[in-house]
């Protein structure tokens, strides 16, 4: 399969090019856990390749020691995503240049899970992490979302705001209304509170309407969090340009034969 620049990701097709639009879309759906950022839109997928309804992901992360709950996380959702495609058979995931790559393959083309793969080193399964940062990735959205309403409608009646008025919002015009708002809608339909039209749109973690007397402290312990994940995505984006410009010896794409990674 081609190389090619992590930042341009493309695929080898037997056939249909749409199907490589329908892959991207797939992987573009998958989050980085701790960004709320999908690994596509931050430059991890390094290549994509389809032949006789198989598809090879192989994705570099912008370090080679960050996180490998993460990195599992991310390698089990891109195999799961791609394999619900009707035209995939089986999706192989291999993350590169990385500490963890041969033990996270592994599991993942194995299905195993999380605690598995790495026994007696695994703190937190799985789905407590992905409650975790789902959680901090539905604040931060409510964040966005009503640091763009409230000067526009003032705090009350931005807190206000039904369901009916989230699912009206998504098909707004405006630039910066509409993605917010659709970025919020789609953890919010799983969030902590009911989803009938006239259900509160903004809720606490706890399931319970945010009073305006409480606004500011509420924006302001999400921002301490959300903040620094900006900050954090910023950065990861910056090592992985390095990387992707200054590659370690042997670990340019055209030069390597294996993941990198012990275990």
């Amino acid at each position: 399969m081609p190389r090619l620049d992590v930042h341009e990701p493309s695929s080898r097709l037997e056939a249909d090019p749409s199907r490589a639009d329908a892959v991207m879309a797939a992987l573009d759906t998958v989050m980085d856990p701790e960004l709320d950022e999908s690994v596509a839109a931050m430059g991890f997928i390094e290549s994509v390749g389809l032949a006789g309804g198989n598809a090879e992901i192989v994705f570099r992360l912008p370090t080679f020691w960050c996180s490998a709950n993460f990195a599992f996380l991310m390698a089990s959702d891109m195999r799961c995503a791609v394999e619900q495609l009707p035209f995939i058979r089986t999706a192989r995931v291999r993350l590169v240049d990385h500490f963890a790559a041969r033990k996270i393959n592994r599991g993942v083309a194995e299905g195993l899970g999380f605690a598995e793969v790495f026994s007696g080193e695994a703190q937190a399964g799985l789905d407590e992490i992905r409650r975790a940062f789902r959680d901090r990735a539905f604040l931060g959205r409510q964040e966005k979302l009503l640091r763009v309403l409230a000067p526009r409608w003032g705090v009350e009646a931005a807190l206000a705001a039904t369901m009916a008025d989230l699912q009206t919002w998504v098909h707004n015009d405006d630039g910066d209304l509409r993605p917010a708002a659709l970025r919020y809608l789609a953890l919010r339909r799983h969030g902590p509170a009911g989803t009938d039209a006239a259900a509160p749109a903004f809720v606490a973690l706890n399931g319970k309407p945010i009073p305006p007397a409480d606004y500011s402290a509420h924006l302001r312990s999400i921002r301490s969090v959300s903040g620094a994940a900006e900050a954090n995505a910023e950065m990861c984006r910056i090592y992985l340009e390095a990387r992707v410009t200054h590659p370690a010896p042997d670990c340019e794409p055209e030069n390597r034969t294996e993941d990198h990674g012990d275990g």
